[in-house]
């Protein structure tokens, strides 16, 4: 589990980069985080790849980071633990 697991799933050519997310944020993540969440880590990790680490990431309704509806995009793969994701030049459907 962790990182390997991450990685593994960031790589599969079988798996979306929703999906592998979803799966990771599911089974590799104690306690799992929402579902709810993949669309905003999804955003995170295509700003990240492509360098821009201070991209606004608006998070879900009725969530917060530091009483802001908004993080960087940093912030959130940090917090997250989403940097298995990271590749350069990645696109996403955001």
């Amino acid at each position: 589990m962790g990182y390997s697991t991450a990685y593994s799933l960031a790589t599969d050519a079988h798996l979306s980069l929703e999906d592998a997310i979803s799966i990771h944020f599911s089974s590799n993540c104690y306690p799992p985080i929402p579902q709810f969440m993949v669309q905003s880590a999804v955003a995170a990790v295509v700003a990240v790849s492509a360098g821009d680490y201070d991209e606004v990431i608006e998070l879900p309704h009725g969530v917060t980071y530091k009483d802001s509806p908004y993080v960087d995009a940093g912030t959130f793969v940090d917090q997250h633990r989403l940097d298995a994701f990271i590749f350069e030049d990645v696109e996403g459907d955001c």
